[in-house]
């Protein structure tokens, strides 16, 4: 999907969640990536995400982390030391959540008229669906 794209981002180490990323906590996550991101761009908030989907995996990782911007969604995968796939919010026209268990909610977007579908903690995946839904108010 051409929506999708490697972000320019330097290298810069693997965000392991089973080692400093999950036990430092999302301020340190966020913080980490804020210096390598412009100036304008504010990272909202940084969870843990899964998917099956091949645009999404990584090296056949299905896990890693999100960071919801206020222009985009960022994926970084457990074996990568980069995030290795984003998507602007204006490249997504259709949004929609669904309850899963243990505070996850499964998120399906649109995007070039083929579905991804990802998992997420509940509070990331309202986020998303509402930054889009409220994008694309603002388009009609």
């Amino acid at each position: 999907m051409k929506s999708f794209y490697k972000p320019e981002l330097p290298v810069i180490g693997l965000l392991n969640k089973w080692g400093g990323a999950q036990g430092q906590g999302e301020d340190f996550r966020k913080e980490l990536i804020n210096k390598f991101l412009p100036e304008s761009e504010i990272v909202h908030t940084s969870k843990a995400f899964g998917s099956r989907n091949t645009i999404l995996m990584f090296q056949n990782c299905d896990t890693g982390w999100l960071f919801v911007t206020n222009r985009r969604i960022l994926f970084w995968s457990d074996k990568s030391d980069t995030p290795h796939s984003a998507i602007n919010f204006e490249s997504i026209t259709k949004c929609k959540s669904r309850w899963a268990i243990m505070k996850l909610r499964s998120l399906k977007i649109q995007v070039d008229g083929s579905t991804v579908k990802f998992g997420t903690r509940r509070d990331a995946a309202r986020l998303i669906e509402k930054l889009v839904n409220d994008l694309n108010k603002k388009d009609k």
